[in-house]
């Protein structure tokens, strides 16, 4: 992924605009990331350093420096760069740099000779500092081809802007309520805050930025940034970013649209959590009437929000569906939403509000005359606890 100081992008009127590429500029960005990725098939088995002499010499006469260095960047991601050497390279230093200093003491020093002592020259020489990065060999070069990494750059410069986000307004339409719920799953998967909205005519989702947020900016801007590839998907879209950048971190607004309105007809695999997934495992594990799959349901209350629930457990001899939503990662105020869309007897639903206990919220907070229930966790989610809010849940339907 391409890091902020490497987008090629201007300020104008309060906003950030990325310098696209015209037919001149795709042409050299192509010409820029054939040349790489030649010197790198050619190079395999040399050091990093020498590799990276060779990309510099490729790319010196490069109108677009920002550009030059972003495909440099990419394509150095998709090498494969390790250390290579038969000895440990920091043992071998100690034990060499010990005895040097032992030799000079006793006037007795002799490269040579010391070399000799733990191996042969070729491979002290190779070893020595083998573990630096520029001392890394090219073990494979990328198998991209020119045109996918322009692409990859093309991406890679909106990514980068959206690591200094403070908050992230999208706006989608899709015809596929399947698309709109795996757009849900993949920013529940990347642990994003979010808020949702059903809109005339589509959904309006708020994206909490890392800026918004006092620790954690770098890991949570880099899974921001994975927002785009969940969008390109979708027929329509509109992405709205307030950011925070350069040494000021001023305040400007970067804004992007789909280029196309062709949508996918392929729904990927349903994104779950590994503490879901764990979950899932351990409700299949119990053995009993219970089962667990992804959920595929968006329960929406106009007014009030929108629940995307993680999981749908069903009862074998039992039609009843009781859904839970994991809220581990999510704030207070997310949990007191959804307390107040489940008093509001309007979710059409029951619901299991699994809550971390870090988050600071009762159990008894939610009415016990509501369809749901707060379950209240501590480290990792009890399949049994699980189950057993379900029970609670499908009996007291029942009862009423």
């Amino acid at each position: 992924m391409l890091t902020a100081d490497l987008v090629d992008a201007r300020r104008k009127d309060g906003e950030l605009l990325l310098r696209t590429l015209d037919a001149d500029g795709k042409a050299e960005a192509l010409a820029i990331a054939t040349a790489l990725l030649e010197e790198a098939r050619a190079l395999v088995g040399r050091r990093r350093d020498e590799v990276d002499e060779a990309w510099d010499a490729a790319t010196s006469e490069a109108k677009r420096p920002k550009l030059a260095a972003g495909l440099k960047k990419l394509a150095a991601d998709a090498c494969s760069f390790e250390a290579s050497s038969e000895l440990d390279p920091i043992a071998l230093r100690r034990t060499l740099f010990s005895s040097a200093a032992k030799a000079r003491r006793e006037g007795t020093f002799d490269r040579a000779a010391l070399d000799a002592s733990v191996g042969t020259p070729e491979i002290v020489e190779r070893t020595l500092f083998s573990d630096l990065k520029s001392e890394h060999v090219l073990q494979e070069a990328p198998t991209v081809n020119a045109a996918a990494l322009v692409e990859q750059w093309e991406l890679g410069q909106a990514q980068a802007v959206l690591l200094t986000a403070v908050r992230v307004t999208c706006e989608i339409a899709s015809s596929s309520a399947g698309l709109v719920r795996a757009f849900f799953a993949k920013l529940k998967f990347h642990q994003l805050l979010f808020t949702a909205e059903r809109t005339a005519s589509g959904w309006t989702i708020v994206i909490d930025g890392p800026y918004s947020m006092f620790d954690a900016v770098t890991k949570y801007g880099l899974r921001l940034a994975l927002v785009l590839g969940a969008l390109r998907p979708l027929a329509r879209w509109t992405l709205t970013a307030d950011i925070r950048t350069g040494t000021q971190r001023d305040p400007l607004v970067f804004r992007l649209t789909s280029s196309s309105e062709r949508e996918t007809t392929a729904i990927d695999e349903p994104h779950l959590t590994d503490d879901v997934r764990e979950l899932v495992k351990g409700i299949t594990a119990q053995k009993g009437p219970w089962r667990a799959k992804p959920a595929d349901a968006i329960l929406d209350v106009p007014g009030l929000g929108v629940c995307i629930p993680d999981l749908a457990l069903t009862k074998k001899g039992s039609k009843d569906v009781v859904y839970v939503e994991v809220l581990g990662y999510w704030s207070r105020d997310a949990v007191w939403k959804r307390v107040e869309l489940a008093e509001s007897g309007a979710l059409g639903a029951k619901v299991i509000f699994a809550v971390s206990s870090r988050l600071r919220v009762s159990a008894e907070v939610l009415d016990s005359e509501a369809p749901a229930s707060l379950y209240v966790y501590k480290g990792k989610m009890s399949p049994r606890a699980v189950i057993a809010h379900a029970e609670l849940l499908a009996n007291a339907a029942r009862s009423r």
